[in-house]
């Protein structure tokens, strides 16, 4: 269902899509994952010796069934969030399956902020708007706040405001509800060189409340002939 939510900006959102490919409104400067509503392509780590399930054992496929995965994030990273810079990270290995908050002890949660890095050349004003697609395989009690080269702005330039009660993280699913917004990024808030886009989920009660990305994509204002980064 076609919709309107920015703050700054436009964005359409669409839930059940008829098709899994995103629209396009210019070329593409960048991808992260594959277009398929699940975050199965993304990394997803061994749980731990005590929760193992025999049942899933050497099968990779069904590795996310494993119990307590969304704990792991914490470990692998105790004190700084997840960054991913385009064109040398890899999804596969370098983008974890599941957004959650960060475990801070004494059942407390913290808010977990994502980067992703990435060059451009050219930007001028002249060259008109951006867009960044950005689909969601599940959502549970979360808010995606988007920050474009100001992780401290006091108002993102996008949210998603709360959403999500699928689940899928305490189910030990890969998917559930599918989510999309294609979000429109005036030229001003890009950089000529690097740049960085901040993905905040700004919600931290409960270690289930997270975000599972299914695939996100940034693309170049139309006609102006950019060429992809990819």
């Amino acid at each position: 269902m076609p919709g309107s939510l920015a703050l700054l900006g436009t964005v359409d959102m669409m839930l059940l899509s008829t098709s899994n490919q995103p629209p396009r409104n210019g070329p593409t400067l960048w991808e992260i994952g594959i277009p398929d509503r699940t975050a199965a392509e993304f990394f997803v780590p061994d749980t731990y010796p005590t929760l193992v399930n025999k049942l899933f054992v050497n099968q990779s496929t069904h590795k996310f069934r494993q119990y307590g995965l969304w704990e792991r994030y914490s470990d692998l990273y105790p004190n700084h969030d997840l960054t991913y810079t385009i064109g040398i990270s890899n999804y596969h290995q370098d983008w974890f399956f599941v957004q959650v908050p960060r475990k801070m002890g004494n059942h407390t949660y913290h808010v977990t902020t994502w980067q992703i890095k990435f060059e451009i050349e050219n930007v001028t004003p002249s060259t008109g708007n951006y867009t960044l697609q950005l689909a969601l395989a599940s959502a549970s009690a979360s808010e995606l706040q988007v920050r474009f080269n100001d992780r401290r702005a006091n108002r993102p330039h996008f949210t998603t405001r709360l959403i999500g009660r699928d689940n899928a993280i305490a189910r030990h699913g890969i998917y559930g509800l599918y989510w999309f917004y294609s979000i429109n990024v005036p030229s001003h808030l890009l950089r000529n060189g690097n740049n960085t886009v901040y993905l905040t989920q700004s919600r931290s009660k409960s270690p289930f409340g997270g975000i599972m990305y299914d695939y996100i994509r940034l693309e170049g204002p139309p006609d102006t002939g950019f060429i992809s980064l990819q």
